[in-house]
């Protein structure tokens, strides 16, 4: 289904639904039939995995349906809407089965996010569907922090899906095989070099972020989406009153905790960082030009898709096998393996006196 087709359905994402009786769970699932269950029109799910389908198809055939899905109440005719659980609900069919497992669950038939949540942490969706999702939200009138919010995701995460609608059809056409960070690094620089931009697409059928932020790199003829000295020296010199909220710290580009690995450390305390503390006031309010420092480099990193700088005057506090990395996209600092990171370039370092 081509994306135009997929924002025609956004009217359609906004449908309440209605005449639904009080919930009536009993904490245990029932046996639906499967004739008397129809999918939800508006979920967030539009492509379904043909291969995946039936491998899941065997399995049921096998152990049967192990996770129930949701439904709604039955309605005045007997019929039930799904509420989460669409692929198991498929497989069923395809096994041959009459009934499934089923919990009934009105609360969050009337609520859009629940379907996506699920859908999201298990990685199920396409980027042009949570592209659509967001874009419905955003028609309907919603904030992109509060979309963020309800998500758990980052207010970037938001930004990054919502741009999807201004993208040309070309770049629009790569989210399918490239990821949805390296097809927004492109469209930011669509926006001043749309024909090198189309160019790259077509000889690309897919690309990584990091041959994406290079290939921008080499039109711009310079870093991508550095940060003003200013601005980083100030993140590396903040006070413990600066520092990012706790909502914040310990999360990934998507807004998930980390628990993992690496330890992130937001904005560092002065006397961690073996700096005074920038004066406050007006004194400090207006920017620092950069002095080139000759010879020095600056390093890219990515970390699981994300890009970053590694900071060379600053140690870890976990000793030589860790780094500070400051990402851009984000503002802060994280404190990571050196093994868990790549290395994308070497830049002139300007960022620094």
């Amino acid at each position: 289904m081509s994306y135009a087709r997929k924002l025609d359905d956004v009217a359609q994402l906004l449908d309440d639904l209605e005449g639904l009786e009080a919930p009536v769970s009993s904490g245990k699932p029932l046996e639906v039939p499967l004739s008397s269950i129809e999918e939800d029109r508006d979920q967030p799910r539009r492509a379904f995995d043909q291969k995946t389908l039936v491998e899941l198809a065997a399995s049921i055939r096998e152990r049967g349906v192990l996770q129930p899905i949701g439904v709604t109440p039955a309605d005045a005719q007997g019929r039930r809407r799904i509420v989460f659980g669409a692929r198991r609900f498929r497989a069923a069919q395809l096994a041959g089965h009459a009934t499934i497992p089923a919990f009934v669950h009105s609360e969050g038939a009337s609520d859009p996010y629940d379907q996506m949540i699920e859908n999201i942490q298990r990685d199920d969706l396409s980027a042009a569907d949570i592209a659509v999702f967001i874009s419905s939200r955003l028609v309907a009138g919603e904030k992109q922090k509060e979309i963020a919010l309800r998500l758990g995701k980052d207010k970037s995460y938001i930004a990054m899906y919502a741009s999807v609608a201004q993208m040309s059809p070309a770049l629009r056409d790569r989210l399918a095989t490239s990821p949805i960070r390296a097809v927004y690094e492109l469209h930011q620089m669509w926006k001043k070099f749309p024909q090198a931009v189309e160019s790259f697409c077509a000889a690309h059928d897919s690309f990584t972020r990091a041959q994406a932020v290079t290939f921008c790199e080499g039109l711009s003829g310079r870093p991508l989406q550095i940060v003003d000295a200013s601005q980083r020296e100030a993140a590396i010199g903040a006070t413990a009153d600066d520092a990012i909220s706790p909502s914040v710290v310990g999360r990934n580009a998507d807004g998930v905790p980390r628990a993992d690995e690496g330890r992130p450390v937001g904005l560092l305390h002065p006397s961690e960082s073996g700096r005074e503390a920038p004066p406050r006031g007006p004194a400090s309010s207006a920017p620092r030009k950069a002095a080139p420092r000759e010879g020095g480099v600056t390093l890219r990193v990515e970390h699981r898709e994300r890009l970053g700088q590694l900071i060379l005057d600053r140690r870890s506090r976990q000793g030589e096998t860790h780094g500070l990395v400051f990402f851009e996209e984000s503002g802060m600092i994280e404190e990571l393996p050196l093994a868990a990171l790549k290395l994308v370039a070497l830049k002139p370092d300007v960022s620094l006196a």
